[in-house]
């Protein structure tokens, strides 16, 4: 979650926090989007980031592709 945080910063983000609540537009997803393929390893598509209810569910979706893959966290 901490580069959902780096993201959106200063504001906080939780679990809960929808895109709506950081006000996050098409830009700020992209970016996102961009950020969290590139250090997870991972491929999301821009679809995956407009259909996402929360943050917590982004996490989830990240966490499944990676176990799908075989990718660890970092």
């Amino acid at each position: 979650m901490s580069v959902i945080s780096e993201e959106f910063a200063p504001l906080e983000v939780s679990p809960d926090s929808t895109f709506d609540d950081l006000t996050a537009d098409s830009v700020s997803l992209l970016r996102l989007m961009v950020a969290i393929q590139s250090k997870f390893n991972v491929d999301l598509d821009v679809v995956d980031m407009f259909t996402v209810g929360n943050v917590g569910d982004l996490v989830q979706l990240v966490e499944e592709r990676m176990d799908r893959r075989g990718v660890t966290q970092t």
